[in-house]
């Protein structure tokens, strides 16, 4: 019988602790269950403070009557790094080595910092091509050092430290079809998007944003606390059809507009296998609206996983199995965890392994060794020239490692842009270049023309007056046509009073602002 597996996701906001049993790809949940992360305690995935954090999980453990002496973590923060790469096709044992042999070509950071682990998406081995597509990923080593501490307070041992965006696509794999498919994995704190094809991940990206930002919005304007809204968010249509309809919806704008992104950035690569479908998983999957926000936001058909395909709970009574979903990151951590951990913890095993009577082997070392200095000088030469081609190769592609962070810094500040923009046009209003108008008619109008009315409303204008000769009527047009701060010219034509003399009309038009014309003319310019 499959021994039990107890995993635990920490994020700002909750921890959530679970155990369950494998049985192949079948999952069986004893126990699961959500504590609120004492305050200040967690930023972003590290663990600032071991004591109350472990006092939290040793309250949970205890509730539960979990007795479990080893953990395997969940990490979820925005601060590990994520490269597909395609490496040759190598022996298993081989891959980290290969991997952490090339990482400052991966990641364009002081690669002593973090610490690298991988999940293998594609390995072909054909006579055409033997190679495989692998996605590194890249932790700061003090966040998983501060695990492996919580581990040793709470007096287990670590069996491995895994990243959400892996464990969620461990699970994944067994809940959708074959077809392109965008899953959002929509969590408290950070959101992980994946592109599947084929049940085979095409692209990862971490989103910084969450379901926290609605949540707050709620508490906020609601006045209630975070388990009160977490209610509302998932029995009341408090979430729009679109961002545009209240405060509350448009909290999430950030979060849709980095999906956009994704969604853009994989179809300009992927013609041939565009996007079907969203689906939404994690904590978001339970708010009511959302499957429509995202459906009316990106033009796709969205849809939310409410129920787990091939996780069951043990005790139906106790735990529902429409909240398994909840816990998605800690039941693939439990199917097939990547290993990140410390370089002293790794240094540790191999000294450990180390420590084996060598003398059997000394005499065939010598030997080889001898053969290998012989073979050795022939492409000593050929090395060295490959060697220099290659750290040349490194230079140029370290110098070019800042174009990730430009283009990101580059989105984000154009987001920033467009709201600064929103908000300084909500401080305007056309009616402002209303005294100029009338700067402007007293200049151009004839001395024979009057005004019966003139109404101004949100910088409308509609204007009934009389006048003596057609032509004074025609060039009074005309000077309103060269304004630049007047548009929609409508005029009604005119009639004659004989009896009077005179020509009456009535017009309208449109003004605008100096600031708001300014916009425009910007906005059309960044349109061409």
């Amino acid at each position: 019988m499959a021994s039990k597996t107890l995993t635990i996701e920490i994020g700002n906001e909750f921890i959530k602790v679970c155990e369950a049993q494998v049985n192949k790809n079948n999952v069986m949940v004893h126990h699961a269950i959500s504590v609120q992360t004492p305050q200040d305690t967690v930023e972003d995935g590290f663990v600032k403070d071991i004591t109350q954090v472990s006092e939290a999980i040793g309250r949970a453990l205890t509730q539960e009557q979990i007795t479990a002496k080893e953990v395997t973590f969940v990490l979820n923060s925005s601060r590990v790094a994520t490269k597909e790469v395609i490496i040759p096709y190598v022996k298993m044992d081989k891959v980290q080595e290969l991997i952490n042999a090339n990482a400052s070509e991966y990641f364009p950071v002081n690669i002593d910092d973090y610490v690298l682990s991988y999940t293998i998406l594609e390995a072909k081995k054909t006579k055409e091509e033997q190679k495989m597509r692998v996605l590194v990923y890249a932790a700061p080593e003090r966040m998983v050092e501060s695990y492996f501490n919580l581990a040793n307070l709470l007096g287990m041992r670590v069996k491995a430290v895994d990243y959400a965006g892996n464990s969620t696509l461990q699970l994944i794999k067994i809940q959708i079809d074959e077809r392109p498919t965008l899953v959002v994995q929509l969590g408290m704190d950070t959101t992980i998007v994946s592109v599947m094809n084929n049940n085979v991940l095409q692209l990862q990206r971490t989103i910084p944003y969450g379901e926290s930002l609605l949540l707050n919005s709620v508490m906020e304007s609601r006045n209630v606390k975070a388990n009160v809204a977490l209610e509302l968010l998932a029995s009341a249509q408090i979430v729009k059809n679109s961002l545009e309809e209240d405060e509350t919806t448009n909290s999430l704008k950030y979060l849709i507009s980095n999906v956009n992104r994704v969604i853009e950035y994989y179809s300009s690569r992927n013609t041939e296998a565009p996007l079907q479908k969203i689906v939404i998983i994690g904590e978001g999957a339970d708010v009511l609206g959302m499957d429509v926000l995202f459906s009316n936001e990106t033009s796709l058909p969205a849809e939310r996983l409410t129920l787990l395909k091939n996780v069951e709970s043990y005790n139906r009574i106790k735990l529902s199995t429409s909240l398994l979903k909840q816990y998605m990151a800690n039941v693939g951590a439990a199917l097939n965890p990547i290993h990140l951990q410390p370089k002293k913890s790794i240094s540790s095993k191999a000294e450990k392994g180390a420590n084996v009577n060598i003398v059997p082997y000394v005499a065939t070392m010598v030997v080889m060794l001898a053969a290998s200095v012989v073979l050795a000088v022939i492409p000593l030469t050929r090395y060295t020239v490959k060697n220099n081609e290659k750290k040349d190769m490194e230079k140029e592609i370290k110098n070019l490692s800042s174009v990730n962070e430009i283009y990101s810094e580059y989105y984000n500040a154009e987001d920033k842009l467009a709201d600064l923009k929103a908000f300084y046009l909500s401080t305007c209003n056309n009616t402002e270049w209303v005294y100029n108008l009338f700067e402007f008619l007293e200049k151009d109008m004839p001395k024979n023309m009057l005004f019966n009315t003139l109404a101004v409303d949100s910088g409308n204008v509609t204007i009934s007056g009389a006048t003596i000769y057609e032509y004074e009527l025609a060039g009074v047009l005309n000077s309103l046509e060269q304004e630049n701060h007047i548009s929609n010219i409508v005029t009604s034509g005119y009639t004659h009073n004989k009896d009077k003399g005179t020509v009456t009309f009535d017009l309208s038009f449109s003004i605008v602002s100096d600031d708001l014309a300014e916009v425009e003319t910007t906005n059309g310019e960044e349109a061409n």
